[in-house]
């Protein structure tokens, strides 16, 4: 009898870790195919980029006033350049503040407007006097109007406009002050199979044409990299940095003003899996068939997760509660990221312990994105970003780390 006990349990033990790694499997799986599918939109992004980049070095266009000839390689070395900034902005709205600077750069004045539902608010701006990114998050456009951007929303195609073809936009007009004989282009920003935001580039005065190709590569491209920033955080769009501000013109109501979530386009990776054992066998006396058998006792519960850094984050409200556990995640995804592209630098960083030493420029760069977004509030209590060093890329051995490494700010 006990020795049937034990053959049942051993049994049970291995069907169960057989489900396991079957459901690991799968998982792997699909993450597996995520990341040939990313590959895929990747070398095709590339090769339109390589068509339009020898599309721009034909022809003659200007760039800030500067004349570029046939054959030229100031705009495509701007593009390239644009394109670099693009691919190393780990926000959302990173990506979109590229975008506008690589705009100023090119010569033209430039705007981005975000998506969120029915409505597209204003997000930055550049090469207009006087007018803030905060100011400009103000502007609120309609998009069941119909109008240019209306067009360009639905259409997900460029939309050549003027300062009458906005009359409809009386806060766009006064914001942007485009001159009667500007010319205004709008140019979608697709991420996740839809519109997610507007470019807006003008004139501003110059008699110069828009290099609308150079304009087309990066709006295509800060599109792909928002595409990869929601596959790298598992479908999650990170929440926007700054606080709300007040509409100043043409009110939207409440339920057009909602975002829109995006369908994941790609498989969450799943949280490391504490180390399986098989079971023990259990405490049966075996003295012969007259001596009953005990009853195996279930395992205890495994004990809960001690409190990050020793604070006890139970204690605070619920929406405080939400502001850590989007700290922890979003440092994660930060993380994650330079393990994901550093792969033979932290392996090796690990063995000789100088993982610092060895991605400064790049831990430096994430943390100082982490504190621009969560020092203010979650970073005074616990240091997440921290945490995840340790546990993702040090593979929890703070010592792997290094000496030069400074430590947590908490």
């Amino acid at each position: 009898m006990p020795h049937q006990i034990l053959t049942r349990l051993v049994e049970k033990a291995r069907a169960e870790l057989a489900a396991d790694a079957r459901a690991l499997a799968g998982q792997i799986q699909k993450v597996e195919q995520s990341l040939q599918d990313l590959r895929a939109q990747q070398q095709k992004l590339e090769e339109v980029v390589a068509s339009r980049l020898e599309e721009l070095g034909k022809v003659e266009i200007p760039s800030g006033g500067m004349t570029v000839t046939p054959g030229g390689g100031a705009v495509i070395e701007q593009v390239l350049a644009g394109v670099r900034d693009l691919i190393t902005a780990t926000l959302p709205e990173q990506a979109l503040e590229v975008l506008t600077d690589e705009g100023a750069k090119l010569g033209v004045r430039s705007a981005v407007f975000d998506v969120r539902g029915k409505a597209a608010w204003g997000s930055s701006a550049r090469g207009f006097a006087g007018l803030s990114d905060k100011a400009f998050r103000g502007v609120v456009v309609q998009l069941a109007q119909d109008t240019p951007f209306r067009t360009c929303f639905e259409t997900a195609g460029h939309v050549d406009t003027n300062a009458q073809g906005l009359k409809k936009y009386r806060n766009i007009l006064d914001k942007l002050q485009p001159g009667p004989q500007d010319t205004i282009l709008l140019l979608p920003v697709r991420s996740a199979g839809s519109v997610s935001a507007i470019f807006y580039a003008d004139t501003g005065g110059k008699s110069e044409p828009l290099p609308v190709d150079a304009l087309k590569i990066l709006s295509e491209f800060a599109g792909a990299q928002l595409d990869r920033l929601m596959a790298l955080s598992g479908g999650i769009a990170p929440a926007p940095a700054t606080e709300p501000q007040e509409v100043e013109a043409e009110p939207v109501p409440e339920t057009a003003a909602e975002p829109v979530e995006a369908e994941p386009i790609s498989v969450p990776l799943p949280e490391p899996a504490e180390e399986l054992s098989a079971p023990e066998p259990p405490s049966v006396p075996i003295i012969g068939d007259s001596v009953p058998v005990e009853a195996v006792a279930p395992p205890p519960p495994a004990p809960a997760a001690a409190p990050a850094a020793g604070f006890d984050v139970s204690s605070l409200s619920e929406e405080e509660q939400k502001g850590h556990r989007d700290a922890k995640r979003f440092a994660k995804l930060l993380v994650s990221e330079i393990e994901l592209y550093n792969k033979a630098k932290v392996q090796d960083g690990r063995k000789n312990q100088d993982l610092y030493k060895r991605l400064k420029s790049d831990i430096d760069r994430s943390r100082q994105t982490y504190e621009k977004r969560f020092g203010k509030t979650v970073g005074k209590q616990v240091d997440y970003f921290h945490e995840e060093l340790v546990r993702i890329l040090a593979s929890s051995d703070a010592m792997a780390l290094g000496s030069e490494y400074p430590g947590p700010t908490v």
